[in-house]
């Protein structure tokens, strides 16, 4: 006759707690565990889970965490690639204010530099023009002298007329030249400048008489030609009309 203490043997269960369980009763020497339902082993089964889901979590907001902790590194390394970006900018910014001041200096200095020499340009531009006409002053003088001591005119009069022409010649090579004679050609009101109108057999507007010289510097009017006008044949009962 069978012991009614004798131990069965334990049957594999397709349910986890129920194998947790029956572990159990082997380990605790066969002490019995009064069960009177399956709730026991559903309430086991839900401690279980819970600890699965609970560490899911665990695991998940490790994840985060790590996660979280690799965007502030670079961040971090952005934060300081704009450090070094702005303190570059600043030493160029730096840099270029001082060259900006290097060329306002420099540039004062040449206005000041330039204006000096524009007004030495002004002031001695004529020197070498006046230096050629010392020579017509000391012709002058020797024939001013010469006409003193002799009273021989056509001599005296050849020798004006060589300072006349000597003094023609600097002028030419200065740039000023005489406008050409306008008598017997049109009124150019761009030369000439009339002082009176005659009667003439010239048309009326065209030059009759040359009064003064004219003179061009280049290709610029310096003193035009004073000139009388012709007012035509029948030329207003013969009376001269002051321009």
């Amino acid at each position: 006759m069978e012991d009614g203490n004798t131990k069965k043997p334990l049957k594999q269960s397709g349910n986890k707690a129920k194998d947790i369980y029956n572990t159990y009763l082997k380990f605790e020497g066969g002490k019995t565990i009064p069960i009177t339902s399956n709730d026991t082993i559903n309430d086991i089964e839900k401690i279980e889970d819970k600890e699965d889901s609970a560490g899911l979590e665990i695991d998940e907001k490790n994840r985060m965490l790590q996660s979280k902790d690799e965007e502030i590194q670079k961040l971090k390394e952005e934060v300081a690639k704009l450090e070094t970006q702005i303190e570059q900018l600043m030493k160029e910014k730096s840099d270029l204010h001082e060259q900006l001041l290097r060329k306002v200096a420099e540039f004062e200095n040449f206005r000041r530099r330039t204006q000096k020499e524009k007004e030495e340009i002004i002031k001695y531009g004529n020197e070498k023009l006046l230096a050629e006409f010392l020579s017509i002053l000391d012709d002058l003088g020797n024939a001013v002298q010469n006409s003193k001591q002799n009273v021989d005119f056509d001599a005296m009069a050849k020798g004006i007329e060589l300072i006349w022409l000597k003094a023609k010649k600097i002028f030419e090579q200065a740039g000023v030249v005489e406008i050409d004679s306008p008598v017997g050609k049109p009124f150019d009101v761009e030369y000439h400048d009339a002082l009176m109108t005659m009667p003439s057999d010239l048309p009326e507007g065209y030059v009759v008489q040359e009064l003064q010289k004219g003179y061009k510097f280049f290709d610029k009017v310096l003193r035009h030609t004073k000139v009388i006008t012709s007012s035509g044949p029948s030329g207003n009962d013969g009376k001269n009309n002051e321009m």
